[in-house]
């Protein structure tokens, strides 16, 4: 028993590393999309952040789907990312093409890669996150008064890789307290 509770703990520690410490955030998402009517064009930015861990990342940002109808405006797409900031902008422009038929649907993917330093280690890992918008082609006349909601509108205040990271020290510390009990 508790060979197994050792090996799931260091099983958790190893894995504990491959947790993203970055985000990507965008004003829609599945059940908001983005509306836009044919010849349409539309700026709008999605937001880097880096909460977790003690250091500054270096993301690379590529558009992976979407091409036909999107493009990362900013000259440089790698973006400096300093621990502690929710704020950097990844500017996007989206134009939708004359003669679209109404309530075509697209995806716009953007892969944002961290781009690691070589510190003459053998192996690293990078993390990669993708965000995709959805994008729905509908007529001028219909579309909505437009509100692009702010992060805390959305719920999305609380990273994923900080309740990870707080379930991996949760479970030390019980294994801990166990291994004294006994």
């Amino acid at each position: 028993m508790i060979k197994l509770n050792f090996g799931s703990l260091t099983a958790l520690l190893l894995l504990s590393p491959l947790v993203s410490a970055f985000g990507a955030t965008t004003p829609y998402w599945d059940d908001n999309p983005l509306i836009m009517y044919p010849g349409q064009t539309k700026d709008f930015a999605l937001i880097l952040q880096n909460m977790v861990g003690n250091e500054d990342i270096v993301l690379k940002a590529e558009l992976v789907s979407g091409v036909d109808i999107a493009a990362l405006v900013d000259e440089e797409l790698e973006y400096l990312v300093p621990f502690g900031r929710k704020d950097i902008e990844v500017n996007l422009r989206v134009k939708i093409p004359e003669g679209v038929p109404l309530d075509k649907e697209y995806t716009i993917g953007v892969s944002f890669k961290q781009v690691l330093e070589d510190e003459g280690k053998m192996v690293q890992m990078a993390s990669e996150v993708i965000t995709n918008i959805p994008v729905i082609v509908k007529s001028e006349e219909v579309l909505p008064e437009e509100e692009i909601p702010t992060l805390e509108e959305e719920g999305k205040g609380f990273p994923t890789a900080v309740v990870v990271l707080l379930l991996v020290i949760i479970v030390i510390l019980g294994y801990i307290i166990l291994k004294k009990k006994k």
